[in-house]
């Protein structure tokens, strides 16, 4: 939450002990509190009267006064029995713990723990003043409701779109480029041929993130059968008109904050994935995953019948480089030729770092009379790249993978490899390709 949202809230202290008021008072002004802080508890209920307090703190006992008693009355007005109402005390009985929740106190805080107190109010700014983002599908045929709704959705800073059909909610689901939703709230019963309910068994069989979007339910209707069916479906709460705002908030606040916490570790998984499969250096793919990707690319060639080659490229004098010019220069290549690599790529195609100076590329959909020609390509741009100024070339090998003899990834991969050393003792910086169980070269 923004420390401008926290200066907004205003929290109230009744405390007889001038130190721990002050003590009180200081925390919750380091938190960004408006705190007002006062020993008279007359004074703390007018304050109450005229002004909006976000947390009410009390002493358990004040003077002519009990907290408890304070705590009741603060519960009897409208306008506060949703407010937080903490209660200090020195008293760590069971049957205070009892009383004071019966009174209609929030939390009990024991003052031998007023070290704790600052962790425990800074919990409390994101549950008073939340700072939501996100955006909200809203599918409800009453102008009315969608109106109250909106209000407080718009209020609690969330993005909302609107539709009166289940048709209409799930034609934007599925739109190009569709919209992505953090929250779903539908009514039961809807205008049209699709149903709430309807709403929520198509959303939960739609694939991809999609079926993931929390759904919460709306009715006017005290019906247990259809609050239970809607559940089942997949819903992942339930609301009753009239709707009652501060209950729709919390249930709102929850289902986005778990959806969204979801998503940060969906995106946590994602790029712990990337980072397992990317060489660190080059940002190819790394050997590990050229192993899992190219026996599957493999199996799908020869299920599919399509074509696949592989580029074996093996950088000339690599070693010289870093020898004569240190390893800072060496990674300098490797990372441009890297890049070369990648752009070369067309969609389908993997390229890989396989270790040290030797790299992989497979080439989907690509048959013997295609792929020498892109190693040439290939060859031609490494000898204009010149990464750190530098004149770099490549031993290029090209196999393609022999669909009529069943060719595995491991004959294939080997058919490249030494399409490569061949290349190297031919002279270097040249193409060869491998063919019929021998090998082919093309001009330097």
């Amino acid at each position: 939450m923004s420390t401008r949202q926290a200066q907004r809230m205003k929290a109230l202290v009744i405390e007889d002990s001038p130190i721990y008021r002050k003590l009180v008072e200081h925390t919750l002004t380091e938190l960004g509190f408006e705190a007002i802080a006062t020993d008279d508890t007359e004074h703390g209920l007018d304050v109450l009267q005229h002004t909006l307090i976000d947390l009410l703190i009390l002493d358990l006992h004040l003077p002519g006064h009990s907290g408890l008693d304070i705590a009741r009355r603060v519960r009897a007005q409208s306008a506060h029995r949703l407010m937080p109402v903490l209660l200090l005390t020195s008293d760590e009985s069971e049957a205070v713990l009892q009383q004071a929740l019966e009174a209609g106190v929030t939390e009990v805080f024991r003052k031998a723990k007023l070290d704790q107190l600052h962790t425990l109010l800074k919990g409390y700014i994101g549950r008073l003043k939340p700072d939501y983002r996100g955006r909200v599908m809203l599918v409800e045929d009453s102008a009315t409701m969608v109106a109250l709704l909106k209000y407080i959705l718009v209020k609690m800073g969330l993005t909302v779109d609107t539709f009166t059909t289940g048709e209409a909610a799930l034609a934007a689901l599925t739109a190009e480029p569709p919209q992505e939703y953090d929250l779903i709230v539908s009514d039961i019963v809807l205008a049209g041929q699709v149903t709430g309910l309807g709403v929520v068994r198509a959303v939960r069989a739609m694939e991809g993130e999609i079926c993931r979007i929390p759904v919460l339910g709306l009715s006017g209707m005290e019906d247990a059968a259809r609050k239970v069916e809607m559940l089942r479906l997949g819903a992942n709460d339930y609301v009753s008109k009239p709707v009652i705002e501060e209950e729709f908030k919390a249930r709102v606040g929850n289902l986005i904050t778990g959806k969204q916490l979801l998503d940060q570790v969906q995106q946590q998984r994602r790029e712990l994935r990337e980072r397992s499969i990317r060489d660190a250096l080059t940002g190819l793919f790394n050997r590990h995953y050229l192993v899992e990707v190219s026996g599957q690319m493999v199996g799908n060639a020869h299920r599919r019948g399509e074509a696949l080659s592989m580029l074996m490229v093996d950088l000339d004098h690599f070693k010289k480089i870093n020898d004569g010019h240190g390893h800072d220069v060496g990674d300098k290549v490797l990372a441009a030729v890297g890049r070369l690599l990648e752009s070369s790529c067309r969609s389908g195609d993997v390229a890989a770092r396989y270790g040290g100076e030797e790299f992989v590329v497979l080439l989907a959909n690509c048959g013997a009379t295609d792929a020498p020609q892109r190693a040439q390509r290939l060859l031609e741009e490494l000898r204009v790249l010149h990464p750190a100024g530098l004149s770099v070339t490549a031993s290029i090998g090209v196999a393609t993978l022999d669909l009529a003899r069943g060719m595995d990834f491991d004959t294939f991969f080997k058919a490249a490899d030494e399409a490569a050393y061949a290349g190297k003792q031919q002279g270097r910086d040249r193409v060869v390709q491998a063919a019929g169980g021998g090998l082919s070269r093309s001009p330097a």
